[in-house]
């Protein structure tokens, strides 16, 4: 439990200093002005502190102590936290930088501090971070300029967890300047020795303080327990995902490794948790702000959700339903009764259509009155579920009461968004007048728009049914011999030849094929199939078989096939044996895998395949155990979406038989410690139904069955 952070018995300084305008000066000076609790600056050179007693070393501190914020030289740390260690304190917010993030010297460093706070019972938060703003207590642990949040401080229930130091700090501030956003708690965790978001995430799930969680994170320290606590979350949560770029994983010999070493892995597992993914900082704000609000969210009885545009200009009412389009929200068909009520204002001459052009009912009546009867019944119609308002705030009849505009809106309210414009003078009081009332307003449309999607988004995932349940598969013993093999031989890869044993050990469908011991039976076996064929060559643990020239595809008579053999015996090393399989036309080739990822372990994936695999990368992750959905949304992630609702005649896929396949991957690799990674590429698709014709099951020697 790490609440003692948030609510100490005690806190002390270190690197506490009188000098104005200092990291040291700010912190012990944000502390008087917001902890009641006992607070010892610790300083050697000084004896007294902004009228405190200033202790020389932390452990000759006279009174409770629960935490201390820390900020001193990296060097000075350990013997700091020695003094922790010794004096009984619960835990250490490090504010200092000069650790991992600069380097082996500066990990090394860290790794020092986190080996003396786990010998000593401790907890250590950072280093390298701005410690944390408590609104709900009025607590300000960090060294933010204490001007920045005295003038500028608004108190709410969005809490924000940031893996960042100086930039949460100045992020905050300018939030606070705009007056946007109320504030719960904002949380900055650097490098995240020990207390990492996870931790924080347990914490604000239970604040009650909190309503909506935000989060800029460049890693993850526990990927599975991160996306369950998500997954489950009664609270929206926003993500922004820094550093998008390839893991770790190394990629030798499976695609779906190489596959899974970008953000699409990341974006995938994120979007199976419910989360909120954000582009950018102020996007991820604009969501978690708009998300704190009581909006009534409903859902269109079929379909995407229903907007509708109040607008004083054709085009940007055009350009806004463009963006509709890309978020997975629709115009709303106005009804015969929500039309004539808004004709009752409009001229004659003017039809009424959604996107709403309400400007010549402006004209004739006044701003005023027309956005207000305007909003009033989009606001009512029972087919609208959102309206996006389009507001000039200037002067003269243009400078409007939005208070008095608004007071049409009772009791409970669906979602109003503003996208405002006009010159400062005008539109900043406009601004302000609308967030204080509990209405979302946007300088963008495509940010208005994305703001709106995200709130139907939550609104459906709370349809979702918590945890993901597992296949619960019985073990064959055809599979669990084969795996007893694999173990007897330290196997490493499966090659292709072994690896479709253990699909067809799971029922999974695979290619027909027979095996020649040379090319006179591989011609007798053709034969017997019936041409065209494909040839392989099999040298134990080859997987590249196309580089190595392995594979020939679409032999059509012997001579093809005799020749296709010499080519391959030719080869060194060549074949042990050949694998002759019927040649098979399909309609679509899919790629299906698992690996086990570092950060968030087994994820199942599914997408585009055949040769162009990692061309293309079109590609969907979820964590295994999957459930059926999970496999219809990995599906709708995909780029060639369509392709699997069948086109020119072909059948669409059957999604049951799909499932099965991802299920039973997943359970195997999750019933099987070793499995590292499964690849099957391609996965052919015949008259709807998936057929593996090559596959590559990956183990480790690290573990046991």
């Amino acid at each position: 439990m790490i609440d003692f952070f948030f609510e100490p018995v005690g806190v002390a300084v270190v690197g506490a200093t009188p000098e104005p305008h200092t990291a040291g000066f700010n912190l012990i000076t944000n502390l008087t002005l917001s902890y009641r609790g006992p607070i010892y600056p610790v300083n050697p050179k000084h004896d007294e502190i902004l009228g405190l007693r200033c202790y020389p070393r932390v452990s000759n501190i006279e009174g409770p102590l629960d935490v201390a914020l820390i900020l001193v030289p990296a060097p000075a740390v350990p013997q700091v936290l020695e003094d922790c260690v010794a004096k009984g304190a619960r835990g250490a917010i490090i504010e200092s930088s000069g650790f991992a993030e600069v380097g082996s010297r500066g990990k090394a460093l860290q790794d020092r501090c986190v080996a003396i706070a786990r010998k000593g019972g401790m907890r250590l938060w950072g280093p390298n971070c701005m410690g944390f703003i408590d609104t709900s207590k009025g607590h300000v642990f960090s060294f933010v300029i204490p001007e920045a949040w005295k003038e500028g401080m608004n108190a709410g229930r969005v809490s924000l967890i940031v893996q960042s130091g100086l930039l949460a700090a100045g992020f905050i501030t300018t939030l606070m300047g705009n007056k946007t956003l109320g504030l719960a708690k904002v949380c900055s965790i650097g490098n995240k020795c020990d207390v990492e978001e996870t931790e924080l995430l347990e914490y604000l799930l239970r604040d009650r303080a909190t309503k909506v969680i935000g989060l800029y994170l460049e890693s993850f320290m526990n990927g599975r327990r991160f996306i369950e606590l998500c997954h489950s979350s009664p609270k929206p949560i926003v993500i922004l995902k820094g550093g998008k770029t390839p893991l770790s994983a190394e990629a030798t010999v499976s695609h779906t490794a190489s596959l899974a070493g970008n953000d699409q892995l990341i974006t995938g597992l994120l979007r199976q948790a419910n989360l909120h993914q954000a582009e950018d900082f102020f996007e991820m704000i604009d969501m978690a702000r708009t998300l704190e609000k009581d909006f009534r969210l409903q859902q269109p009885p079929q379909g995407r959700p229903r907007i509708a545009i109040l607008s004083y200009s054709g085009a940007s009412g055009i350009v806004t339903t463009d963006h509709l389009e890309k978020h997975h929200l629709t115009l709303a068909r106005l009804s015969p009764q929500t039309q004539k009520r808004l004709e009752e204002l409009s001229p004659a001459w003017m039809p009424v259509k959604n996107p709403v052009d309400y400007w010549p009912a402006a004209e004739k009546h006044g701003p005023s009155l027309a956005y207000k009867h305007g909003i009033k019944v989009l606001h009512d119609a029972p087919e609208v579920d959102g309206l996006i308002v389009h507001l000039f705030a200037g002067f003269g009849i243009w400078f409007l009461d939005m208070k008095e505009v608004m007071s049409v809106i009772k009791g409970s309210r669906k979602p109003i968004l503003f996208w405002l414009i006009g010159p400062e003078k005008g539109r900043e009081p406009t601004r302000l007048t609308l967030e204080q009332e509990g209405w979302p307003t946007f300088h963008e449309i495509h940010r208005t728009v994305r703001v709106m999607a995200s709130l139907f988004a939550q609104s459906r995932q709370k349809e979702r049914m918590p945890g993901i349940p597992s296949p619960g598969l019985s073990i064959d013993p055809s599979l669990k011999e084969l795996i007893e093999k694999a173990d007897r031989n330290q196997a490493a890869v499966l090659d292709e030849f072994d690896s479709k044993k253990w699909l067809r050990a799971l029922d999974l469908k695979v290619v027909d094929e027979a095996i020649a011991q040379d090319m006179e039976e591989a011609l007798t076996k053709a034969d017997e199939i019936g041409y065209p064929v494909v040839l392989k060559g099999r040298v134990e643990g080859q997987v590249h078989k196309t580089e190595a020239g392995l594979v020939k595809l679409n032999l059509c008579n012997a001579g093809q096939l005799r020749s296709a053999c010499q080519e391959m015996l030719n080869l060194k090393p060549k074949p042990d044996f050949f694998m002759v399989q019927p040649m098979l036309k399909g309609d679509l080739e899919l790629i299906a895998g698992v690996i086990r990822d570092p950060q968030f372990g087994l994820a199942a994936m599914l997408g585009l395949g055949g040769i162009w695999t990692e061309t293309y990368r079109d590609v969907a992750f979820r964590l295994v155990p999957l459930t059926q959905k999970d496999v219809k949304e990995m599906v709708s992630d995909l780029k060639g979406e369509a392709l699997f609702k069948g086109y020119r005649g072909s059948k669409p896929v059957n999604m049951g038989a799909l499932s099965d396949w991802l299920m039973k991957l997943g359970w195997l690799a999750m019933t099987y410690e070793k499995i590292e990674q499964i690849d099957v590429n391609p996965l052919l698709i015949i008259d709807g139904e998936p057929v593996a014709l090559d596959a590559t099951v990956m183990l480790t020697q690290d573990s046991k069955i």
